[in-house]
């Protein structure tokens, strides 16, 4: 099956030829129809960069139009000679141009079930070449093909439903009230996730397990860099637990790492904001967690430097999709190798819309001058929040005491936690301190005399009403141990 357009394009004064510019990782010029076989070897690498393109015949390599012989018949050969020599099959739409004369063929395709082979050989587009792919870059094609059409998520688990956190769901079913996108009440595990969608033929599928069972290994890992050679590492963590825990904990330990500035606004408590904006981080992370490949091994990373903030997900954008062209507004599709995921996540509140994730992120970084970008990776795609000059409108006191000498003290993990607790939110008491550090209340009110008797903290006011002061920052005295 093939579509065949015959056209005029724009003409051109002067008797010059028209030029069609130079060719790209999307376009592809061919003199002539006799370059038929080759032609094809573009198409499929096109298609296995971008998913769509454009090739021509009747033009030169600068981009000018030389025209060639047009019939029917030609059109027809192009189209069975692309359609043959690549596997999946495609179907490309070909059209006959003229510019004063001069006859030439234009061939638009597209096609989402890559890796396309042409003639048994895999190839990539870049820049202007195809080039063979790795066998390891085919088999990852290969899976997302897969995924595509049975996608993993949907899949069955292995995980039963005894296994699920009966408070995380309840928890999760009423956000979805509050938001409105939920309209029935929590009814029981296996019930509520069948309502859902989450539970087939009595059994859990994937996107139940990530959402509502705690990860058998860890899926989360944290750390803090003094520095990009990543040598001198300041913190790490490694966490376990649902979805919606991990991502309360990769957030909380954003928070706790970054400055914050006091605003005083005329209340008797100033108001601190953090230097990145954390609704932009929530969803970055909730973004990680949504779209990441659960085929692989790797954890969601969240890094620390002291000139970014960085969230690795593993897996790659979807087959023909980039962060550009998200970031950019281009692309408003809202493909996800995790569909089930991210509408559980959208029922919740916990991501707004589909589709919008990234211009929003892009949108509160922009209003807060943080520079945002996307790094492909070898194995998955980083967001990286750049972090501002900390010096930039810092006072001689304040730069003194951050460039101050390393404490001669450490301290242990769990006071490290119940520190960074009370920094991200001075008035907690101690009962909310054990929930949010998970940890014991008698075990935190240890930790909290270890901070006192450091220094590093104050009590102002009662236990029921008062708040934590931080008189010095814990960074660099910690203990692994």
């Amino acid at each position: 099956m093939f579509a065949i357009m015959c056209y005029a394009s724009p003409k051109k004064g002067g008797g010059d030829s028209m030029n069609l510019g130079h060719e790209t990782e999307r376009i592809e010029f061919k003199k002539s129809t006799s370059e038929l076989k080759e032609a094809a070897v573009s198409v499929a690498a096109i298609l296995n960069k971008h998913g769509s393109g454009t090739l021509y015949f009747g033009v030169k390599p600068d981009g000018e139009v030389c025209g060639q012989d047009v019939a029917e018949s030609t059109l027809r050969e192009v189209s069975q000679a692309i359609g043959c020599a690549i596997d999946p099959r495609v179907h490309p739409v070909v059209e006959a141009l003229d510019d004063e004369g001069r006859r030439y063929v234009r061939v638009d395709f597209s096609g989402s079930d890559a890796p396309y082979a042409c003639r048994g050989a895999y190839r990539i587009r870049v820049a202007d070449e195809d080039v063979l792919m790795a066998p390891a870059e085919v088999r990852r094609m290969a899976v997302e093909a897969e995924d595509r059409i049975n996608p993993w998520d949907s899949r069955l688990s292995q995980r039963n439903v005894a296994d699920v956190s009966e408070k995380e769901l309840r928890a999760y079913i009423e956000r979805g009230n509050a938001c409105g996108r939920i309209s029935f009440a929590y009814e029981g595990v296996e019930s509520t996730l069948t309502r859902l969608g989450l539970v087939r033929e009595g059994r859990l599928t994937n996107a139940a397990e990530v959402l509502f069972c705690e990860s058998f290994y860890p899926m989360l890992k944290m750390a803090i860099f003094a520095n990009h050679q990543r040598v001198d590492i300041l913190d790490i963590q490694q966490e376990q637990g649902t979805l919606f825990e991990l991502a309360r904990k990769a957030e909380f330990y954003v928070l706790s790492s970054i400055r914050r500035r006091a605003v005083f606004t005329g209340k008797i408590e100033r108001d601190e904001i953090p230097e990145l904006p954390m609704d932009a981080v929530r969803e970055a992370i909730l973004n990680a967690f949504a779209h990441r490949s659960y085929r692989s091994d790797l954890a969601i990373q969240v890094e620390v430097y002291p000139d970014s903030v960085e969230i690795f997900s593993p897996g790659w954008f979807p087959h023909g999709k980039t962060p550009e062209a998200h970031l950019l507004g281009e692309d408003k599709s809202s493909t996800s190798r995790n569909k089930l995921i991210a509408k559980a996540l959208f029922l919740s509140k916990e991501i707004e819309s589909f589709g919008t994730g990234l211009p929003r992120i892009k949108k509160l970084c922009d209003a807060e001058g943080i520079k945002l970008e996307y790094q492909k990776d070898t194995n998955g795609t980083t967001v990286v929040f750049h972090r501002n000059d900390p010096f930039a409108a810092m006072s001689e006191r304040e730069a003194q005491a951050t460039t101050a000498p390393k404490p001669d003290w450490t301290l242990s993990r769990t006071a490290l936690d119940v520190f960074r607790a009370v920094k991200a939110e001075s008035d907690l008491t101690v009962a909310q301190i054990s929930e949010r550090t998970h940890r014991s209340i008698r075990t935190v009110e240890r930790s909290l005399k270890e901070l006192r008797d450091a220094g590093l903290i104050t009590r102002k006011g009662s236990n029921k009403t008062g708040s934590w002061m931080v008189l010095s920052d814990a960074d660099d005295g910690t203990n692994p141990s």
